[in-house]
C-alpha cells in the first residue's frame, strides 16, 4: 500500500462546528460579562438563568482549571436565539435544543426557521382546531398536537387548574396557548400550581368586565347579547393589555 495512502487515512475527519457558523468559539467571557451584553435585549435574564440554559443543553461553556464558566461568542448567539425564541414564539426548550442540533447538523438557519413557521401556519389556518372549533373545543389528541407537550404534562396543567375539558372531554379553543406558555414557565421553575393565581385573577376580571358592560337579560335579543359579548371582549382585552404593561414597567425597574 502507498506510504502517501496509509498516511491520508490515519488523518481523522474533522468535527462540524457547532452553530453558528463564522462566529468566534474562543472561550473569553465570564458568565458576568454575558449578563451584561444581552441584558438590554433581554432584561430578565441572570446568571442563574445561564446555568439553567446550560443544565437543559442549550449552551456548554469552557470550563477554566479553577472551573469557571468561559463563553465564547458563538455560545452568547445560541443564548440569544433560545432567548428570543422563547420570547417571541413561546418555543418550549426541548424544540430548541432540536432546532440547534438541526443547525449543528449544518442545517441553514433560514430552513430551520421556514419549518417552524410552516408550523404555526398549519395551526393558526386551523387544520387541527377548526374541526373541533365548530363542535365546542378540542379534543386531547388535538391539544396535545397543537400545543407540543406530553399527556403527563397536560395531566400537570388540568390537576392545577390551568386548563379544564367540559363534560364531553374537549378543551377550549385557546388551551392550546396557555398550556404552551405554562410549560415554559415550568422549564424555567415556575411550577403549574403556583400558577393557579392567574386563572383566579382572569375569573375577577371577567366577573368586573361583565357588570360593567351592558347589561343583558336571559330573554335579551340574539343582537343585544351580540353586543354584550362584544363589549365584554373589548374590555378584557383592555384590561389584559393594562395589565401586560403595569408586568413590563415593573420588570423595567429591575434594571
Amino acid at each position: 500500500m502507498p506510504a502517501g495512502a496509509a498516511q491520508r487515512r490515519s488523518v481523522p475527519e474533522a468535527t462540524p462546528k457547532a452553530w453558528p457558523p463564522g462566529v468566534s468559539d474562543k472561550p473569553v467571557f465570564s458568565i458576568g460579562k454575558v449578563v451584561e451584553r444581552i441584558k438590554g435585549e433581554f432584561p430578565t435574564i441572570s446568571v442563574s438563568k445561564l446555568r439553567f440554559l446550560e443544565e437543559q443543553g442549550i449552551v456548554t461553556p469552557a470550563r477554566t482549571a479553577s472551573g469557571y464558566r468561559k463563553y465564547s461568542a458563538a455560545d452568547i448567539e445560541r443564548v440569544r436565539y433560545c432567548l428570543s425564541r422563547q420570547r417571541d414564539s413561546f418555543m418550549p426548550l426541548r424544540v430548541i435544543r432540536e432546532n440547534l442540533a438541526q443547525l449543528d447538523a449544518g442545517r441553514s438557519l433560514s430552513e430551520v426557521q421556514t419549518e417552524q413557521k410552516a408550523a404555526r401556519l398549519v395551526a393558526s389556518e386551523g387544520q387541527l382546531v377548526a374541526p373541533s372549533a365548530a363542535d365546542g373545543g378540542l379534543t386531547t389528541r388535538e391539544l396535545l398536537d397543537l400545543s407540543g407537550i406530553s399527556t403527563e404534562e397536560l395531566e400537570t396543567f388540568v390537576q392545577a387548574g390551568l386548563v379544564s375539558p367540559d363534560l364531553s372531554g374537549r378543551f377550549p379553543a385557546r388551551s392550546h396557548q396557555i398550556v404552551r406558555l405554562a410549560n415554559l414557565l415550568a422549564e424555567q421553575g415556575i411550577p403549574p400550581r403556583q400558577l393557579r393565581f392567574l386563572k383566579t385573577s382572569a375569573l375577577r376580571l371577567l366577573d368586573l368586565v361583565e357588570r360593567a358592560a351592558t347589561p343583558v337579560s336571559y330573554r335579551a335579543s340574539s343582537v343585544a347579547k351580540a353586543r354584550h359579548l362584544s363589549e365584554t371582549q373589548e374590555l378584557s382585552e383592555a384590561a389584559a393589555q393594562m395589565f401586560l404593561q403595569m408586568v413590563r414597567v415593573s420588570v423595567e425597574k429591575l434594571n
